[in-house]
């Protein structure tokens, strides 16, 4: 065996527990009545689009093409590089070390042609509606399509790196600070810069992003950290689901690079009064803090509103504001109900009134500061109105 043999084995793999997944969730009811009358509806008004009318053309009208940047940024900052790497593979690192890089090279490869095909996708269905409205060219369209991909390569590689270094706040404000400034400088060069060069820097990037991917393919430093990130990927999907369903847990990975939480070396200082409320409170955010899961889909949630906040006109923003509030509530309702339902807080009275204190307070304070975020995005987004 070799270790193009090996990645497309493993590549089967792959996709063949995620259909389990899907097929688990989207049974054949869920298909016939959801799936496929979703399915109809989108081509419907994709067709209506593109001869000028519908539901979808009315909304971008509104929208004035907004969305489609909003689209964009979010895609830049997807994915990740795959190494389709396992625990057992460390057994092969002494012995069999170029089947092992072999393996991560054709996942680069794959990692990239995956990218590729998602702004591909993109420029399939938006070109043929957006050049009437921006008026732009084939040539011009294609040279931003080159500059995309090679600024989201570019942004794939940095993610080896961040991988394999532990997670603190400064590393995470400076990486929110890094990419505010490559996106500020993206919209300058888009905007003021000939389609010839833009072309030119997006290709830069590519070979850039590639060099240093294959760079890292031949290290084994961060062995422990790519395996990790692989399980969650692996796992993500089931993840997303799990976590709609109250009676499933969602899957754990454990993190061998994760700290004690922030409040881990100060809770007996932070819960001076020992009470059985306050101890649920103290296991709610101890475990909330641990769990990356967790904080990762209320990040999520919030990316994905503050988006359609910026994006929306000011009568939608109201609707989005009323709908994201309801919608955290119950997540985070469902969070703390699965945290307490631990093998070792079995026989602990649930129905007493120090748990819905408890309950109630944690569900209360994380709202309220995940509710606020959402109204000053809002409120910033009024000033770009």
């Amino acid at each position: 065996m070799n270790g193009r043999t090996l990645f497309f084995r493993r590549l089967f793999d792959y996709y063949k527990y995620q259909f389990k997944v899907l097929h688990a969730v989207i049974d054949w009811t869920v298909a016939l009545y959801i799936v496929l009358p979703a399915l109809a509806f989108l081509i419907y008004q994709y067709i209506d689009l593109l001869n000028g009318r519908g539901l979808f053309y009315e909304w971008s009208e509104v929208m004035e093409w907004r969305w489609l940047y909003a689209v964009c940024v979010l895609i830049v900052c997807t994915g990740k590089v795959h190494t389709f790497l396992m625990e057992a593979d460390k057994v092969f690192l002494l012995q069999k070390k170029e089947m092992i890089y072999q393996l991560k090279r054709y996942a680069l490869v794959y990692s990239f042609l995956i990218t590729l095909a998602k702004w591909v996708l993109l420029f399939c269905i938006v070109f043929p509606f957006i050049r009437h409205s921006v008026h732009i060219t084939l040539t011009e369209s294609a040279a931003l399509l080159c500059y995309l991909f090679g600024l989201h390569a570019f942004f794939l590689s940095l993610k080896q790196d961040t991988i394999r270094k532990r997670r603190s706040i400064s590393r995470w404000l400076a990486d929110i600070l890094f990419r505010a400034v490559l996106f500020s400088g993206s919209a300058a060069l888009i905007a003021f810069t000939d389609w010839r060069l833009l072309a030119l820097i997006g290709i830069l990037f590519l070979i850039f992003a590639f060099c240093r991917g294959l760079k890292k393919a031949a290290s084994i430093s961060g062995f422990e950290a790519e395996v990790m990130e692989e399980k969650k990927s692996r796992l993500a999907l089931a993840g997303l689901v799990m976590m709609m369903s109250q009676e499933a847990g969602i899957p754990k990975v454990k993190d061998r690079m994760r700290r004690k939480p922030l409040f881990y070396r100060n809770s007996k200082r932070i819960f001076k009064k020992r009470t059985i409320c306050t101890g649920y409170k103290e296991l709610f955010f101890k475990v909330m803090l641990r769990n990356g899961e967790y904080m990762r889909h209320m990040y999520m949630l919030l990316s994905a509103f503050t988006v359609l906040l910026f994006v929306s006109p000011i009568w939608m923003k109201l609707i989005v504001l009323f709908v994201y509030t309801g919608v955290c509530r119950y997540l985070l309702t469902l969070i703390f109900d699965k945290i307490m339902d631990a093998p070792f807080l079995i026989g602990a009275d649930k129905e007493s009134d120090e748990y819905y204190r408890a309950r109630k307070s944690c569900i209360n304070t994380l709202h309220y500061a995940f509710a606020a975020c959402c109204f000053l995005a809002a409120a910033v987004s009024l000033l770009f109105t």
